[in-house]
């Protein structure tokens, strides 16, 4: 049995009854959300972020490349009952993906989904990869491998050009992801809009997944798409962080009409 990191933060006065609970993506933990943590707190919220089995500070009980989807969106299922009352649910990349398949047979007050893996699946994603690292592709694959193993490579995924964060430490605290993963590859089911209302936020200049896939995953849904300009990957770390939360906030506050 795995320990999972599961971080929470009180507000100095709560504003907001809902809680929210951040769902990193592949290679990341609880620590990429420290920046929303703290400014969701000073809105009234009490937040939530948790790392996946290896990740962060999780322990693990079999080898990295064992997990599948199923495991991850176990481990958030399991998270989300020891929040009281249910929490938005905020996933980024795959964490996004992990928040679809869950929300294929649960309900959730509210789900944002951001810089997600799209509906239709990673393939598209891998062949663009493919195309721009060939050779560092086909070596993953041949040593079971899923990782950064360098700051360039890891800077022009997640992060804008020029970016305030420093690349080589960032690159240090990203971890070896699942190959277990792989049925992403193929389209995620449709989510019951009627039950769980969608944001979806895409970033501009997203290297790993593009605008369209983005609005075609709002559309899916039935949710609004919002698209942050002149931004990579990782909205929640880079320079429009506060800008990308107003709106998520925004949306919480007038679209959900969540309790107070």
């Amino acid at each position: 049995m795995e320990t999972i990191e599961h971080v929470i933060k009180q507000p100095e006065k709560r504003a907001h009854k809902t809680p929210l609970l951040f769902q990193h993506g592949a290679w990341h933990g609880a620590w990429c959300w420290d920046l929303w943590m703290d400014y969701f707190a000073s809105l009234g919220y009490e937040v939530h972020a948790i790392s996946l089995p290896g990740h962060g500070k999780s322990s693990q009980n079999k080898h990295i490349n064992l997990y599948t989807l199923q495991n991850y969106v176990d481990v958030l299922a399991g998270e989300i009952e020891k929040v009281s009352p249910k929490p938005v649910v905020i996933g980024h990349s795959l964490g996004g993906a992990i928040l679809q398949r869950y929300l294929e047979t649960h309900q959730l007050p509210g789900a944002v989904l951001l810089t997600t893996l799209p509906s239709r699946g990673m393939f598209p994603m891998m062949v663009r990869f493919m195309r721009r690292h060939p050779l560092y592709t086909l070596i993953q694959l041949m040593v079971l491998d899923l990782s950064f193993k360098t700051p360039k490579l890891t800077h022009e995924a997640f992060l804008n050009p020029e970016t305030e964060i420093d690349v080589h430490m960032f690159q240090k605290r990203l971890v070896r992801e699942s190959m277990g993963v792989q049925r992403l590859w193929f389209p995620l089911a449709k989510v019951n809009a009627e039950k769980t209302q969608v944001l979806v936020v895409g970033a501009e200049n997203d290297s790993i997944f593009t605008v369209a896939e983005q609005e075609a995953t709002a559309k899916k849904y039935n949710g609004k798409c919002v698209i942050i300009k002149n931004q990579a990957h990782n909205l929640m770390m880079e320079s429009a962080w506060r800008e990308t939360a107003d709106i998520i906030n925004d949306w919480l506050s007038n679209d959900l009409n969540l309790p107070y």
